[in-house]
């Protein structure tokens, strides 16, 4: 599953190369809060990515994006003991898809993909991420949900990001 998903991306990413005259390549942060289970461990996360859309139409555009992703966990106490954890990291590899609500700049969005765990005991998992965004001819905004799955487990954020296209 990983190799498909990691062709679909590299099949996406030169696609994109060989037509950017016509898309936006883009660069962003993103800040995110962990929820559920994941916000037992960690309380903030950061995160950098770097994206290609492509015009199919107006309103939609689709592309695929590439970052990384840290959440600073905090320390444990387990039997009276302070316990110390690795922070967790991704990196995540998407699929992405917008649709803009004519000429607002508000649309909503969806990314999937695979997020690749980094750090040790970190198998990562199936991504995705609905979102609302907003776009204007510089900047694009996000707010979603990501959900990172694997054999029942999950780690879930709210993500915040901002991204300059050029």
């Amino acid at each position: 599953m990983k190799k498909l998903l990691l062709a679909a991306a590299f099949a996406v990413a030169t696609i994109g190369i060989s037509s950017a005259q016509d898309g936006n390549f883009g660069v962003g942060l993103r800040a995110a809060v962990p929820i559920s289970d994941a916000g037992d461990l960690s309380s903030f996360g950061v995160g950098l990515e770097a994206m290609y859309l492509h015009p199919v139409s107006d309103e939609f555009m689709v592309g695929g994006s590439i970052g990384y992703t840290t959440y600073f966990t905090d320390d444990i106490e387990f039997l009276g003991q302070s316990v110390e954890v690795d922070d967790v990291a991704f990196l995540p590899i998407a699929l992405k898809a917008i649709y803009s609500f004519g000429d607002s700049g508000f649309g909503v969005g969806a990314d999937v993909g695979y997020a690749v765990g980094v750090n040790e005991d970190n198998d990562g998992g199936i991504m995705y991420e609905p979102k609302v965004v907003f776009n204007t001819e510089m900047l694009l905004f996000s707010v979603g949900y990501q959900g990172i799955s694997n054999d029942g487990d999950s780690w879930d954020s709210i993500q915040i990001g901002a991204a300059y296209k050029f």
